[in-house]
């Protein structure tokens, strides 16, 4: 069957149209062909790229000059004043795409801090970051001068080690890709494509689930301990928060990793506080906390905001009251 040309002219249009209209939508109204960006560091692995304001899928994603999810602030006290909290974690702390900068968990910390004080809370995380990510950070950065440093942790870390490979571009993102439309069909289309996503390499969530070997294990429980006696002596106080998954909080048991971590933490005095009774509780009034498995939706993000404020030392609580 032959195409005329006026079909042909016709049938161009309708392409290019269609593809103008898909690229501006998904630019314009999913806030797509702008993710945040990651950089590779020698040290670190990779962090959030410095200085980014970008908008995604309706939801503001900022990142300050020390590659925080952090609204800018000076490195340095300038006020003897200020009460400063940083927090480590991974994509539980960060909250990812899916999550304004205003429903942080450090986000609602900073504003409930600063209602009666000058406050500074840094969101010090990144997608699949471990206990050698937040040393090295440590090291390469510092505390920022912080009276309570937080880590917000999960039973997976415990063996959540660097590895510097390459980073996938469908998760760690380190360059805009060439229109928001085809990165709309690339990298999200195929996770409601079951039959296209199949051979892909294994997601995080699964990954979590391997059994790591005892020398990962003792390798990332030694970098967690060497981040804990790191920062205990840079800042007044520290504050160690176990984050539950969705399945461990409905079996009411922590996986291995969950215990392994509490030792850790107990063997050098820092305190250990379950995040478990805030979100079971809420489960039990019926407002489901999580997004998935792992990752806290708004509600859940809010949960980590009060655990914050509620286990912060009493001489911090006594300043902002």
């Amino acid at each position: 069957m032959r195409i005329t040309r006026k079909a042909f002219i016709r049938l161009a249009i309708t392409i290019v149209v269609g593809a103008t209209g898909g690229e501006i939508f998904a630019r314009y109204c999913l806030g797509l062909g702008t993710p945040p960006l990651l950089i590779t560091h020698p040290q670190i692995e990779y962090m959030y790229k410095p200085n980014q304001d970008v908008m995604r899928f309706g939801n503001r994603f900022i990142v300050n000059q020390y590659g925080m999810r952090t609204a800018p602030f000076d490195a340095h006290k300038t006020d003897d004043g200020e009460f400063r909290v940083m927090v480590f974690g991974d994509s539980v702390l960060n909250g990812g795409n899916q999550t304004d900068h205003v429903a942080l968990a450090t986000t609602l910390l900073q504003n409930r801090l600063t209602e009666n004080q000058k406050a500074v809370v840094g969101n010090i995380s990144a997608d699949s970051w471990g206990p050698g990510n937040w040393l090295a950070y440590a090291k390469e950065y510092g505390f920022f001068d912080a009276n309570v440093v937080v880590l917000v942790i999960s039973s997976h870390d415990y063996a959540d080690n660097p590895t510097f490979g390459a980073l996938n571009e469908n998760t760690h993102p380190t360059k805009n890709p060439a229109s928001a439309l085809l990165e709309g069909v690339t990298r999200y289309l195929p996770r409601y494509l079951p039959q296209v996503d199949a051979g892909r390499a294994v997601n995080e969530s699964d990954r979590f689930e391997e059994k790591p070997s005892e020398n990962e294990v003792q390798r990332g429980l030694n970098d967690l301990m060497t981040f804990l006696e790191l920062a205990r002596t840079s800042s007044a106080k520290i504050v160690v928060l176990q984050h539950w998954e969705k399945s461990e909080v409905e079996r009411g048991i922590p996986k291995n990793g969950h215990q392994r971590i509490r030792q850790v933490c107990e063997s050098i005095g820092v305190p250990c506080i379950s995040l478990e009774p805030y979100f079971s509780q809420a489960i039990k009034n019926g407002n489901n906390p999580y997004r998935d498995n792992i990752h806290p939706n708004q509600i859940g993000q809010k949960l980590i905001a009060d655990a914050l404020f509620e286990n912060l030392p009493n001489t911090a609580l006594q300043r902002t009251r």
